[in-house]
């Protein structure tokens, strides 16, 4: 049996069995179930898990024409359970159906100290057991600043998604990709579609998922989007059973989505499935907002780095104006403060 992490029990998805009838998988009846998936009524064993798994991300990949013939297919790889699950069966889809597509990772190094390294670590070890060419580029080369360098600079705010979706973008259309294949799951999705209501975001409500309709926009693909983030890490468990997958990025805290998932967590443990209903739920309302009709959102190109974006100046070129602006006014302290950080780190 596995053992699930504390917040998997908390979510009630993966739970031990503990009767013998209990333990038996409930589709093929031979093995011990390792997995109770409570929005249906499912147990299962570590083999019949796997194939209903595959089965539901395939049915995504192929649903949304995510691999076509010809296709560069980029995959944002940080390491971490939801981009590794995306690599690994974007790949066999693809060597299954005769290897239609180009395949290749592009890897970024944050420059998180103690972080990093494990992750680019599982990120190489899967790169060459399968295959997949592999592109490392690094905040301090494309951004100038680690974040933990960003995080001494501007403290108290997660930084690095508008970074990592900026270089994610522009390295991937560099490097010939018509596609950018992330590993958000369910959990982001539903957090995402909150979070557009929230803020009143209509353009992203009506936007769904890959319509923006720019050349230097490259498309993203989400082959996990219908898997609830316990399942994901499930099924990297049993994949890749050498791999770390404990880790918590150290800024993650204080920004508005780690309450929405919290709100979220409490919804699914009160009513196991809803995730499904409120990504569905998006999905109507967005269908009945455009009449069945793709739109392009109004792209401009920053008037800083040219890449695109619906403002004046891209968020990430906003964002290093601030960082840049802090240091010039305090050098000595931030000078300082990397001192006392590095010494801490010594002791």
């Amino acid at each position: 049996m596995l053992h699930p992490t504390d917040r998997d029990n908390d979510l009630a998805m993966i739970t031990k069995v503990k009767s013998p009838e209990q333990m038996k998988c409930n589709n093929c009846g031979k093995e011990e179930s390792v997995v109770e998936l409570r929005y249906c009524g499912l147990k299962l064993c570590a083999g019949c898990y796997i194939r209903f798994f595959e089965k539901r991300v395939v049915r995504t990949i192929v649903e949304n024409f995510y691999i076509e013939a010809n296709d560069n297919i980029c995959v944002g790889l940080s390491g971490g359970k939801d981009s590794m699950v995306a690599l690994y069966l974007l790949n066999k889809f693809n060597n299954r159906t005769g290897r239609r597509a180009r395949i290749f990772a592009l890897t970024i190094d944050h420059g998180i100290d103690g972080y990093d390294e494990i992750l680019m670590n599982n990120a190489k070890s899967l790169c060459q057991k399968i295959g997949i060419e592999q592109y490392v580029f690094s905040f301090k080369d494309e951004i100038g600043h680690t974040i933990d360098e960003i995080a001494r600079i501007r403290p108290g705010l997660c930084n690095c998604g508008v970074f990592r979706r900026h270089v994610l973008n522009k390295k991937a259309r560099d490097l010939g990709a018509t596609k950018l294949a992330t590993g958000h799951n369910l959990d982001d999705e539903a957090e995402s579609v909150l979070m557009n209501f929230i803020s009143g975001d209509v353009r992203r409500i009506m936007r769904g998922d890959g319509l923006v309709l720019d050349q230097k926009f490259v498309r993203r693909i989400k082959p996990l989007r219908r898997c609830p983030e316990s399942e994901v890490l499930v099924y990297a468990r049993l994949r890749f059973p050498d791999m770390d997958f404990a880790l918590t990025c150290p800024y993650r805290g204080g920004v508005i989505r780690m309450d929405v998932k919290k709100m979220t967590d409490q919804l699914e443990r009160s009513h196991p499935g809803i995730r499904f209903q409120i990504l569905e739920s998006s999905e109507k309302f967005r269908q009945a907002l455009l009449g069945k009709s793709v739109i392009a959102s109004e792209i401009n190109e920053c008037e800083l780095c040219g890449e695109p974006t619906s403002r004046r100046i891209c968020n990430s070129c906003q964002l290093r104006i601030e960082i840049n602006g802090i240091v010039e006014r305090f050098p000595k302290q931030i000078e300082a403060d990397a001192r006392a950080s590095s010494v801490a780190g010594m002791s």
